[in-house]
């Protein structure tokens, strides 16, 4: 009896506790299942993250994501930001000096003929610049001269580039297309000075012009249109003309082993309408120590010019040069031929001539680069900078360089004072490049100057530059 009452307990007990238990499991289940829909919609909204991180990164913008400034969210139908682009306008400083030296050895013929020369020393250049860009495609450039007594500009222009069929279109005061010579930096110029046929470039003036290059880089082209001729401030003055043209065109028919073996070939060309129908060309012998501007009084004298046509009536003036220039190995040969033709006023049609060869040849082994989008010569880079922890000897280069201009002529500006005159040079030097930002050069020149009345007289000049850019 006892034994049928507890079984009977124990059935009563289950029968009412069942019906909890059952309940509990039932919830339990409830929340898995919410759990595990909330862990499937993580799983998600992580795919759709990792999906668009390679999007930006084929984009150039990076992963992690917050290396490139994005921000992430768990909402992939937002897309992160892409990194702020450059503030304008930029601006960056540059500058450089050179501090020249000369001695002067004349024979009496030559002193007779050009006067007593002095020895002297003085800044020939003394350049600021400042440059940068006011948009993605405008940029441009202030640069200025403090050399000699009072301030005036060199390059102040600026150019708008990738323009359609154009290229790069520049508006200001610059360097002309004209030669290779020209168009080659002074801070970069193996000689102290530009060869003879310098002085009959158009150079720098004031104007509007185009340049650019084929996709291949070995083709170069450049024009443009001018005010002639412009003052040291790029003013041009004066309503009988002052208009011309300028333009240039390169070739590379051979170019190996990135510039160890090149051909370069070029053609100018330059017509001119002066303004107040005057024009003159005068030229020293490669050596000059202090430009004059402005007729203001310097210490120093200018060295005078051993060529000169003096100012003469002229309808207008027509030009056209030949370039050649080719490297092997580590020499570099460059050469340019120029006539130029004067339509004076009231007398007969005038031409002056000159010509250059020059031979670089770099002892230390270091490579002089070109460039191929504006077909010049670029500047040495030493292996090993002179430093007194490493004991390096920099970069040195021996140049030669033959040149000679023929100014004579029948000129109706003041023959007496004004003969023309024909010169050659003949030069030799050597070019010390402590590190990218140092160089001294050291130049001999033997002036071979024929005057048409006194006769054949020489010089000899001594010369060294120091040079300092940043």
């Amino acid at each position: 009896m006892t034994c049928r009452i507890a079984t009977l307990f124990v059935l009563v007990a289950t029968a009412i506790a069942a019906p909890r238990l059952y309940g509990q499991e039932t919830d339990v289940e409830r929340r898995l299942l919410m759990m595990e829909n909330e862990i499937e919609l993580l799983r998600s909204q992580l795919s759709a993250v990792k999906s668009v991180g390679p999007t930006y990164q084929e984009a150039g913008y990076g992963i992690p994501a917050q290396e490139a400034g994005m921000v992430i969210n768990t909402n992939a139908g937002f897309p992160p930001c892409p990194p702020a682009g450059p503030v304008y306008p930029t601006v960056k400083v540059s500058g450089f000096f050179h501090l020249d030296t000369d001695w002067f050895d004349q024979n009496q013929a030559n002193l007779d003929t050009v006067g007593d020369i002095q020895n002297s020393d003085g800044f020939r250049r003394a350049r600021l610049a400042a440059k940068g860009k006011v948009a993605d495609n405008v940029s441009y450039i202030m640069e200025y001269d403090f050399a000699i007594s009072q301030a005036r500009f060199v390059d102040v222009w600026l150019q708008f580039e990738e323009v359609a069929m154009l290229g790069t279109v520049r508006i200001g005061r610059w360097r002309q297309p004209f030669g290779m010579d020209e168009l080659t930096s002074v801070r970069e110029i193996p000689f102290l000075e530009r060869s003879l046929i310098f002085s009959m470039a158009p150079f720098r003036q004031t104007g509007i012009g185009f340049f650019n290059n084929n996709e291949a880089e070995d083709m170069t082209w450049a024009a443009s249109v001018i005010r002639y001729p412009s003052d040291s401030f790029g003013n041009v003055g004066g309503d009988n003309g002052g208009y011309g043209f300028v333009g240039r065109y390169t070739i590379l028919p051979f170019y190996q082993d990135d510039g160890e073996r090149l051909l370069h070939l070029g053609a100018d060309y330059y017509f001119v309408d002066p303004a107040m129908n005057e024009a003159g060309f005068a030229s020293q012998p490669e050596i000059q120590i202090v430009d004059s501007a402005g007729n203001i009084p310097t210490i120093l004298s200018s060295v005078p010019p051993f060529i000169n046509t003096g100012t003469v009536p002229t309808n207008n003036i027509s030009s056209y040069r030949l370039e050649a220039a080719a490297a092997w190995g580590r020499l570099y040969v460059q050469s340019e031929a120029q006539w130029l033709q004067l339509d004076q006023i009231g007398g007969t049609n005038e031409t002056i001539e000159g010509a250059y060869i020059q031979f670089r040849y770099v002892l230390t082994g270091e490579k002089l680069p070109y460039d191929r989008k504006t077909g010049v010569f670029k500047t040495i880079t030493p292996f090993h900078d002179v430093k007194p922890c490493y004991g390096g000897i920099g970069a040195w280069e021996a140049t030669a360089r033959w040149s000679y201009a023929d100014f004579n002529g029948a000129w109706l500006g003041n023959p007496a004072t004004h003969p023309g005159r024909q010169l050659n040079d003949l030069t030799l030097g050597m070019n010390w490049y402590v590190n990218k930002f140092t160089k001294f050069q050291f130049n001999y020149i033997h002036a071979m100057l024929n005057d048409p009345t006194i006769g054949e007289s020489n010089a000899n000049i001594f010369a060294a530059r120091c040079q300092l850019q940043f």
